[in-house]
């Protein structure tokens, strides 16, 4: 039998034996009702109160929440993972870029555009008409200068693609968060529901007890404070459920709610060290290394000399003993080598900013990795507790606490105080579990997992 089904019945026995005693003093001259409620029948000890119609209304309700419940689908964890590494709008935006950068590659060989020029710088006083030239003029880049620019769009190419693995660590580590708070809370909100029908049944004897003048009015007032105390958390529970249900639509690209498996909540596994220990942060990291360091041999092609060629003919037009020639340029930095020295610097300076971000990361994810090793073994040593002792703890106080009320050996009061601990134990052990699985997926995440 479920602790919480044991004090319902005792909490409905006391409350026949209540109303019997009351019927036998107001001289009704009928015996109590013969049915036996069944074991956890929370309808069955309303009915007792107003016959007809609260079980009745109870059933609708439940029918309601019910439905309810159904209409929202349920999926499992690795079905949110998989939805969401098909779906999620950050890989479509990384697929993009990946396409962009594939694109800025094929331009690393552009080409100035070319010159046609006419000119005549033959005219003098004594000829006039000048010779007339019409040509055609192009101008070329250092040929290093290409391909250090083909190298450096190669590595921005190769850090878009290094993203979409280091997209799906995190897109993983976001569904599990999202997922396991969620679990969490529907089972927090399921041991509200059993506390509000154990509270309400407790409600339901204290003021019958207040009628008949066996008790007095302060057990009725602390039970519906109770109550209403439990209502209120329950409601905003189903509120945290929501937030959590939206993160989860965003994370899968849907437009369904969803909820976890309806099973009670699971540890999470503590996965070790991946094959490839290289975290996909660092792998991003070190490709940004990569591409300052393709960054300076562009400055550095940058600063090389410049090729432009003329050619012209006159024969375009069928003139006689028509002019042709040609002309070559080098242009040299003479004046602006200072500038292109300080370019250097500062792609120099770019790939130490870059180096030493990588080092910080690297140290950044040992320490996060070990602060979730921590707060593990913490959450661990409370488990332990709860798993051996705790849980067992709580059904025996229960256990003690239903039987003695049952003889009478202890007050309302007394009831709702031992009932209070128990059940500050079940949630205790609730959100211990949760903090112990979120920080087993802080740490699979940066374990690599």
């Amino acid at each position: 039998m479920k602790w919480y089904d044991r004090i319902i019945k005792v909490t409905n026995r006391r409350e026949w034996e209540v109303k019997s005693k009351r019927q036998a003093a107001a001289g009704k001259g009928r015996m109590a009702r013969g049915r036996k409620c069944k074991t956890g029948d929370f309808a069955c000890l309303v009915s007792f109160l107003a016959p007809g119609v609260l079980p009745l209304v109870f059933c609708v309700l439940l029918f309601f929440y019910s439905a309810v419940a159904q209409a929202q689908h349920r999926i499992s964890v690795s079905q949110a993972i998989a939805t969401a590494l098909k779906g999620n709008l950050q890989l479509d935006i990384n697929q993009s870029e990946i396409s962009r950068a594939g694109y800025a590659v094929k331009t690393a060989n552009e080409i100035p555009k070319t010159g046609v020029f006419a000119e005549n710088e033959d005219l003098r006083p004594s000829d006039s008409k000048g010779v007339l030239k019409i040509g055609v003029s192009q101008s070329i880049a250092w040929p290093g200068l290409y391909k250090a620019r083909r190298e450096y769009f190669n590595e921005q190419l190769k850090y878009y693609q290094l993203n979409t693995p280091a997209l799906n660590a995190v897109i993983k580590k976001d569904v599990r968060t999202v997922y396991y708070e969620l679990w969490y809370l529907q089972d927090k909100s399921q041991l509200f529901l059993q506390l509000d029908s154990i509270y309400s049944s407790l409600y339901k004897a204290a003021e019958l007890r207040y009628k008949t003048g066996e008790a007095a009015g302060l057990d009725k007032i602390a039970a519906d404070a109770k109550l209403k105390e439990l209502r209120a958390m329950l409601e905003q529970n189903d509120k945290d459920m929501v937030v959590q249900q939206q993160q989860l639509m965003m994370l899968m690209n849907q437009d369904t709610l969803l909820l976890p498996v309806q099973q009670p909540l699971e540890k999470v596994d503590l996965l070790v060290a991946g094959a490839d220990s290289l975290h996909p942060l660092l792998m991003l990291q070190q490709q940004q290394v990569a591409i300052a360091a393709s960054g300076i041999a562009v400055q550095k092609n940058g600063n090389k000399p410049e090729f432009s060629g003329r050619f012209f003919t006159q024969r375009v037009w069928g003139a006689k003993d028509p002019y042709t020639g040609f002309s070559v340029t080098a242009a040299f930095p003479l004046f602006g080598n200072d500038a292109y020295k300080n370019k250097i610097k500062v792609a120099n300076a770019e790939m130490d900013i870059q180096q030493k971000q990588l080092s910080y990361q690297t140290q950044q994810i040992q320490t996060q990795r070990q602060t979730a090793l921590t707060e593990i073994e913490k959450s661990l040593a409370m488990l332990r507790f709860y798993d051996v002792t705790g849980l067992e703890q709580a059904d025996a106080i229960i256990k003690a606490a239903t039987l003695s009320y049952k003889a009478g050996e202890i007050s309302f009061a007394e009831l709702s105080q031992f009932l209070t601990q128990a059940i500050d134990t079940r949630r205790n052990y609730l959100d211990v579990l949760n903090k112990y699985n979120q920080s087993v997926i802080q740490f699979n995440y940066y374990n690599n997992n």
